[in-house]
């Protein structure tokens, strides 16, 4: 499979929950409203976004984006599922560590995995809502299992989801890198 310019890897540095290549409707996402700094929804919740791969890409790093306020002792987790008839299915590979700097975007090395093209779901789990914020977009309305499915007592993110359509509609920053450039 080539993708652009020939291209039979992914050329890109990184993947979002919201953009290009993933299926929230990306102009939905940025005409709602500008990112903002915002409380955790539920601590240990995960939530998981859609993404389709175009072509063969090496992940090497999970990020998500802290907002304003970052709490020492919470934890946040990033991955990746395959999927499973159009939802989460299996974990593929996730990364943890404790919230790190506030308005930064915080990066967690994960073992070298290689992603066939295909539709995947990116999951993020934050164990706090105290003190605990992330960068997000809101959007218009509550988004269903076509951009956004959800799952409680995900602490760690389960080897398989067990998720539920979401009862809300916020776009978090997250996703994965296919570099260790910073």
């Amino acid at each position: 499979m080539t993708f652009e310019s020939g291209y039979t890897t992914w050329p890109f540095p990184m993947v979002a929950s919201h953009g290009p290549w993933s299926l929230t409707p990306w102009d939905v996402a940025v005409s709602d409203s500008d990112p903002v700094s915002a409380s955790w929804e539920v601590g240990n919740t995960a939530v998981y976004m859609p993404v389709k791969i175009p072509v063969v890409c090496i992940l090497k790093r999970v990020w998500w984006a802290n907002g304003a306020t970052v709490s020492g002792g919470a934890t946040v987790e990033a991955g990746i599922y395959s999927d499973s008839g159009y939802a989460p299915g299996t974990k593929v590979v996730s990364g943890s560590a404790t919230q790190g700097t506030a308005s930064q975007v915080q990066f967690v090395d994960v073992t070298d995995v290689t992603l066939p093209p295909g539709l995947y779901w990116l999951a993020l789990m934050m164990s706090s809502t105290t003190n605990t914020t992330g960068m997000r977009i809101s959007g218009s309305v509550v988004s269903d299992g076509a951009r956004r499915f959800q799952q409680a007592s995900a602490n760690p993110l389960p080897s398989t989801a067990t998720p539920v359509q979401s009862s809300n509609q916020f776009y978090w920053a997250y996703g994965f890198s296919t570099t260790t450039i910073t």
